[in-house]
């Protein structure tokens, strides 16, 4: 888990003491000398996963294999001592102090970290931290995608940023002005927050670890142990068909952003047609009061619309904000009950020795299990909401279609009326040219919007049959 100066600075002097397994160790973390950093990575493969467990104050409790492997550390060294001791120069302080925001408010997070081994070699890692009852579990990835590429130019020129910073102010201040200027940089990469920073980095990094592992020997179903529960291999080939459907799901939600603005701002034009009809009617000869009435059944249509638009919205604004937490929830819980089956190997394997960690193998097991069940929940719920506010979505495009069959009808009907009218009727005229234009373009925003919605009304019933099947399976695994 990647913890840092939040908790204690640098230069602090704080005991690492800590129960062992019996054994109290007292180093204090400025004892340990700091490894000289070297241009070189350690070998680290896309099908591996590491993870820690910390306990509140960031002190190691417990690591897998994998990542005894890549610190280079003995467990005697690293058991008990603060997370930072793998913490590399090249990290901006400000990423550290966004990471430990979300954890503080007992939010998940997601980060690009460099780490620093003990014989100064690096390794990236792309990290998911969640803060649990005794402290704060991380995994960790190997990353490889563009936008990893384009994160390590930006802390580049964060840490620059930082370290100039630093001689202008004190070092929490220059931290906190670093941290604007790093979400400044992301907003120019088009991430309007963080969270939606890091819901891509995960979408992007996991995407690019199955392509690497494409004629790999690994497969989730060779790490599956004897020992693991049957269900948590259910459950997670339950969640890589959801992820892999979440394709589908961002395509529906990219179409509605794309098309969904000039639909809703339809009615507002049509209202100031409308208006501006009637008050030419105004003008009109008695004998011309027909046209007063199409305009004024004009103005009825557009209000009418403007409701079922802004009723469309909430449901669009609805299905976005439930889409982008099972992105973040399905990802998150697949890594880490992927991880937990991978540890299971590990531990049936019996080749790595824990001798010397707070938690045991067997407890550590138990911790991973017990964290990611919350977020299962919340996944079984939302995706047991989603046909719902598909159907919501998908109704409100038929009411649209309906909305502007009638005002095709309106403009026919004007324009008959026009016909038959002496020249007062030539801004009528306009008026009507310029409904029948608002019309034509926002059918082609909607075809376009219809297209994709419908194309991909079968994923209501996956989902809603996966939801059941999830359920059933979380019963089975909480029961044991």
């Amino acid at each position: 888990m990647v913890t840092e100066d939040l908790i204690i600075e640098e230069g602090q002097r704080e005991e690492t003491s800590s129960l062992l397994n019996g054994k109290k160790t007292a180093k204090k973390f400025k004892d340990f000398e700091r490894p000289t950093p070297i241009d070189k990575a350690s070998d680290f493969k896309y099908e591996e996963f590491f993870f820690s467990i910390t306990d509140k104050k960031s002190r190691i409790a417990f690591g897998n294999d994998v990542f005894i492997r890549l610190s280079k550390y003995d467990i005697s060294e690293i058991s008990g001592q603060l997370h930072k001791i793998i913490r590399h120069p090249d990290m901006p302080r400000s990423v550290f102090k966004l990471f430990w925001d979300y954890l503080k408010n007992d939010k998940p997070v997601v980060a690009y970290v460099k780490n620093l081994a003990k014989d100064g070699s690096y390794y990236w890692v792309i990290a998911l931290a969640i803060p649990t009852a005794t402290g704060y579990q991380s995994i960790r990835l190997k990353p490889g995608s563009p936008l990893f590429a384009k994160v390590q130019q930006i802390y580049d020129k964060t840490l620059r940023y930082e370290k100039n910073m630093e001689q202008q102010m004190d070092k929490q201040q220059a931290m906190e002005a670093s941290e604007k200027y790093m979400l400044g940089l992301l907003k120019e990469e088009g991430f309007e927050n963080y969270d939606a920073f890091m819901l891509h980095a995960l979408q992007v990094e996991m995407a690019n670890r199955q392509s690497n592992l494409k004629g790999c020997s690994y497969t989730v179903e060779a790490c599956n142990a004897k020992n693991a529960p049957t269900s948590l291999i259910r459950i997670l080939k339950h969640l890589t068909t959801l992820f892999q459907s979440l394709a589908d799901l961002n395509r529906i939600q990219d179409a509605l952003n794309e098309h969904s603005d000039y639909i809703l701002n339809l009615a507002h034009s049509i209202l100031l047609l409308s208006l501006n009809a009637q008050i030419g009617s105004t003008k009109l000869d008695k004998k011309d009061i027909s046209l007063s009435v199409v305009a004024e059944k004009m103005g009825e249509q557009s209000m009418m619309g403007e409701q079922q638009l802004l009723t469309m919205k909430d449901s669009i604004n609805e299905l976005h904000e439930l889409g982008s937490k099972l992105n973040f929830r399905i990802i998150y819980t697949k890594l880490r009950i992927e991880m937990a089956l991978m540890f299971y190997k590990e531990i049936e394997n019996g080749e790595a020795d824990y001798h010397g960690f707070e938690y045991s193998a067997e407890q550590t097991i138990d911790q991973l299990v017990l964290s990611f069940q919350p977020r299962l929940k919340k996944i079984i719920k939302g995706i047991g909401e989603l046909p719902g506010y598909l159907l919501d979505v998908i109704t409100g495009v038929q009411d649209i279609e309906k909305f502007l069959m009638v005002l095709r009808f309106i403009h026919i009907t004007g324009k008959v009326e026009i016909a038959r009218m002496n020249d007062n009727s030539s801004s009528f005229s306009t008026t009507f040219n310029d409904l029948i234009q608002e019309i034509e373009t926002a059918e082609v925003h909607l075809k376009k919007l219809s297209d994709v919605v419908m194309s991909n009304k079968d994923i209501a019933n996956v989902y809603a049959n996966i939801s059941e099947q999830l359920a059933q399976l979380f019963e089975e695994l909480v029961r044991g």
